[in-house]
């Protein structure tokens, strides 16, 4: 299927969603007439320091963490743009060269309560914008508990060996962005990095919307 077929399903795509979940015209943070977020509320989401591992918009408080809790258990799509659009942003700011988007898979549990996959939909706009192709092939190994409610070390524990490539010849040799939508303690991500690199990917930049602590 060629990319121009491709791109036009994805406007029809869009078009449908906007139907379904309009965009309402105010913004999700101040109510203020705004689609999305307004330029002043934008303006109070503190933007992260990053380091080589981990790129990150923003810290997960605030602004941009209402826009990630309206996103995620609140179906708010356009609050679901918007992040996509930061993260697109962060490749841009960093001169970011990838060849493939892949995302940290959903349980089976977070998929029957919200419905979707958060960063599947991050990813697939970011596609949108950038032509970036999306791979699925990050997928689970083994049931895990949830992560929000162990400690560093037992986070650390608990997603060894939990993940795995479903085809390696879609990793290998290719510049990957590993996406994630927020960042704790890093367990998570720093164990797909891990397959990934052992896939034979040649370079690994792991995005994230926001940085939180523990």
């Amino acid at each position: 299927m060629g990319k121009g077929i491709i791109k036009l399903l994805n406007e029809i795509k869009e078009e449908i969603l906007d139907i379904i979940y309009p965009p309402i015209n105010k913004c999700i943070i101040c109510d203020s007439e705004f689609i999305g977020i307004c330029p002043l509320c934008n303006s109070t989401i503190k933007r992260c320091i990053n380091d080589d591992n981990v790129i990150s918009y923003g810290h997960y408080k605030g602004a941009l963490k209402k826009l990630l809790l309206e996103f995620k258990y609140k179906k708010n799509f356009t609050a679901g743009r918007v992040l996509a659009f930061y993260l697109y942003e962060l490749i841009k700011e960093n001169k970011i060269e990838a060849e493939a988007i892949v995302f940290i898979p959903s349980s089976k549990r977070a998929l029957k309560d919200r419905g979707f996959n958060q960063c599947e939909f991050l990813a697939k706009e970011i596609s949108r914008r950038s032509d970036i192709k999306i791979y699925k092939d990050i997928i689970k190994a083994k049931n895990i508990k949830e992560q929000k409610t162990l400690s560093k070390e037992d986070r650390i524990k608990n997603v060894k060996d939990a993940f795995k490539i479903k085809d390696k010849n879609n990793i290998k040799g290719k510049k990957i962005i590993l996406l994630d939508d927020v960042i704790t303690t890093g367990a998570t991500l720093f164990e797909c990095e891990k397959i990934l690199k052992a896939a034979g990917a040649t370079s690994i930049n792991i995005l994230t919307v926001a940085k939180s602590f523990i």
